[in-house]
């Protein structure tokens, strides 16, 4: 290392100086003596790593001991079994929290890995009470098996895998336990994209160095609490580090090139695009190919969030041109840029990949097939140590499972967030659709217990048309998606993907059962016009109940029901053509019972990871509901229950000092 160079500055770190590296691929192992060419052993293991030439070796956690971990390539509907070995040591080199459930009464050390976006039994899920240590020594209440089988029932896509150990996840993911799962079909081998030398997955992560070049990871949030080491409700880097690489080129030739971008980081969004202001070709999202290309001037990628894009350099020979960040949280010129092209080297060979016209063919779902329609709020308050926790559905990751799902239905879900912060909120198993976003009015939401739409619904954003595993659940708004439950039943999650919120209880289990809810075929052309004449009566409005807590038959045609309890307000239709939007006001969808918000007016004031929310869950007794009168098809039946109370903080905890200015600084 130079003596100029100090890992924790970045004013001080020379940019563009380690070419971007290619992850290895992964080989498969023998097994049993037996040769098998689908079975596959990866070590997770300590290991030194190189993040930059003037840095001093840092220690990290990898996948056979390399950081991003091999890639695996697989083929649709050709099985592949995984083995993840844990060989790492006893103790952990970042600060682990004991206060955090799973962690107080575990060993320190525990991992399981999750493939991200797979459609796959739950066993072989990672789910993350499935933890173990280190010779199996001990095991999660979870834990089933040793080796993971992958079917690939389901189309080519850009998957990563990666640590998803209860209370742990953050810390072993920045660790460096993440790598990519490379699934490919038919459809992309005809389809002649740039592919060998000319594909690169480019996982993006950002980190933070001490002095000595070893991981920077917080031991304590900027406020004081009375445990330590301690959570801290998002940290993010000073440093933008790319396939391992702190800020690094990569040389081109003047053609096409295939990049799967991979947003790997704990808490961090970025908007990437190209400095030189040029389109990218974006071929797909997060569950695969889109149904045709489109030009994208940027996209925006929260984490787990991925993108397959198309750059085409035939007409910039010579340049160097640097993939940048234009997000706005957290954001520095030093974490505005991501990496850089150098269109350098000369052309091998005549360029003859293309940009097809169509790729997957549409499999949309439908709002008028949906089971159940699901209301699901996103809320924040403190803990027993005064940290802010936040929540899904108003319950804590233990509570008792309340989303159930059948077997080969579809359902709709509207993820309400009345916290002052986007989330990016991630369901196992399936892939969904984006169906809308709507502000809704948060003050009132959270004063009131009211829901009052201030504008029309959203259509997605461009680059989120195709499949999606994980979705932004943008503050203020209520997200809407849609997906289909199918193949495999059993013990999944959702959860919100930054991790320091992840493992801090914003993560619930989901049960996918046998019950089977079959679609009524011989009322769709009803169902459609009555949905129709409700949109006109009632200004796009379709009707829903007013219980989060249960799952809520959707167009049930029982002949018992009673009339519906609530109105929300019905998006598909006015995707499609503009409508006058007349403000409407809806009772709150949950039903909490004397529940007083917890004043974290502090937080403001303290955090310097963004501005946390202080009111926190909606007080909702009195709530008077509206009623209306619909056609006997269109009644649904509603029983509102209470929602068992969150944990809320001590007033008796002892405060810790604040940490020195000198650390401080690498909060964010």
């Amino acid at each position: 290392m130079t003596k100029e160079v100090n890992p924790t500055d970045p004013e001080t770190i020379p940019k563009f100086v380690d070419e971007l590296p290619k992850p290895v691929t992964a080989k498969p192992k023998y097994y049993k003596g037996q040769q098998r060419k689908n079975y596959y052993e990866l070590k997770m293991m300590q290991a030194e790593h190189s993040f930059h030439k003037d840095f001093p070796k840092s220690i990290i956690w990898g996948y056979n001991g390399l950081y991003p971990g091999p890639t695996i390539e697989a083929t649709k509907d050709k099985s592949i079994y995984v083995r993840y070995i844990n060989q790492l040591p006893l103790n952990h080199f970042l600060p682990v929290d004991f206060s955090l459930h799973a962690a107080n009464d575990s060993k320190e050390v525990r991992t399981v890995t999750h493939l991200h976006g797979a459609n796959v039994d739950w066993e072989s899920d990672g789910h993350p009470d499935a933890w173990y240590t280190r010779d199996y020594a001990q095991t999660g209440p979870k834990f089933t098996k040793e080796i993971h089988e992958y079917t690939n029932h389901q189309p080519g896509a850009t998957l990563w895998y990666h640590d998803h150990a209860m209370a742990l996840t953050r810390l072993n993911v920045y660790a460096g336990l993440a790598g990519f799962y490379l699934l490919r079909d038919s459809l992309e081998e005809r389809s002649n994209l740039p592919c060998g030398d000319y594909e690169y997955p480019i996982l993006i992560q950002d980190k933070s160095f001490n002095e000595d070049g070893s991981l920077f990871y917080p031991d304590e949030p900027p406020f004081p609490v009375s445990v330590h080491p301690s959570i801290t409700p998002g940290f993010v880097g000073n440093t933008i580090v790319v396939n391992g690489k702190v800020w690094p080129y990569l040389n081109v030739e003047p053609r096409k090139y295939r990049f799967r971008f991979l947003n790997g980081s704990n808490r961090r969004g970025y908007v990437i695009s190209l400095s030189n202001g040029e389109p990218m070709i974006q071929i797909g999202t997060d569950g695969g190919f889109l149904t045709t290309p489109q030009e994208i001037q940027s996209v925006e990628l929260l984490p787990a969030e991925r993108t397959d894009v198309i750059v085409d350099f035939s007409s910039y020979e010579g340049q160097e041109i640097m993939l940048v960040n234009s997000d706005e949280d957290f954001i520095d010129e030093h974490t505005r840029v991501i990496m850089q092209f150098r269109v350098c080297l000369p052309l091998k060979c005549e360029d003859t990949s293309e940009i097809p016209e169509r790729l997957a063919v549409s499999t949309d779902l439908h709002s008028h097939d949906a089971h159940i329609e699901r209301h699901l709020p996103l809320t924040v308050m403190t803990d027993d140590f005064g940290r802010p926790m936040f929540l899904l559905n108003n319950r804590m990751y233990h509570d008792p499972t309340t989303e159930k799902p059948a077997l080969d239905s579809i359902e709709i879900w509207n993820f309400i967030n009345a916290t002052k912060f986007d989330h990016p909120i991630h369901l196992h198993l399936i892939q969904f659709k984006i169906l809308e976003r709507r502000p809704f009015d948060m003050e009132l939401y959270q004063t009131e217990g009211r829901l009052e739409f201030t504008g029309p619904p959203e259509k997605p954003h461009n680059y989120e048309q195709g499949w999606k595993d994980t979705v932004k659940a943008e503050a203020g708004k209520v997200t809407k998606i849609i997906m289909h439950w199918k193949d495999h039943v059993g013990q999944y999650m959702w959860h919100c993907h930054f991790l320091e919120h992840e493992d801090h209880d914003m993560m619930r289990p989901i049960l996918v059962t046998k019950e089977f809810h079959p679609v009524e075929e011989p009322h769709h052309a009803e169902i459609q016009h009555e949905i129709k004449h409700a949109q006109r009566q009632h200004e796009d409005s379709t009707i829903v109940t007013g219980n989060n807590e249960h799952t809520v038959p959707f167009l049930n045609t029982s002949p018992h029901s009673t009339p519906v309890e609530e109105i929300v307000e019905y998006s598909q239709a006015s995707l499609e053509d503009e409508i006058e939007y007349t403000p409407q006001t809806i009772p709150l969808l949950t039903s909490t019972q004397n529940i007083t918000s917890t004043e974290t007016a502090y937080l403001e004031d303290n955090v310097e990871y963004n501005q946390l929310s202080s009111p926190l869950l909606n007080n909702t007794q009195n709530i008077t509901v509206s009623k209306i009168e619909l056609p006997q098809h269109q009644i649904i039946r509603s029983d509102i229950e209470s929602i068992p109370q969150p944990i809320f903080p001590s007033d008796e905890f002892q405060s810790r000092q604040r940490m020195p200015a000198r650390r401080r600084r690498r909060w964010y």
